[in-house]
């Protein structure tokens, strides 16, 4: 059986935006003082929202990022790229 391979992609945002998936998984992860929404969902600070894929699937959802406050906002993301 060949392995799959596949990258674990890191980024850290600071403000609102449309964050792209355009990978099998996405882990949003409140690193923040602030609460923040991901598709109107309410992620409290040091909370997360993991969406996972089964195996080849790719997921295309532009997520919604948005926060309550305007300091202290920051979201750590972790996509699983397929190579």
């Amino acid at each position: 059986m060949k392995l799959q391979e596949y990258q674990n992609e890191f980024d850290t945002i600071n403000g609102p935006g449309v964050i792209p998936a355009d990978c099998n998984s996405i882990t949003f992860i409140n690193t923040g003082a602030a609460a923040m929404q991901i598709n109107g969902i309410n992620i409290s600070p040091s909370a997360q929202l993991v969406i996972s894929g089964n195996a080849d699937e790719l997921d295309v959802t532009r997520y919604r990022l948005s926060f309550t406050g305007t300091a202290g906002n920051s979201c750590t993301v972790i996509r699983k790229i397929y190579k």
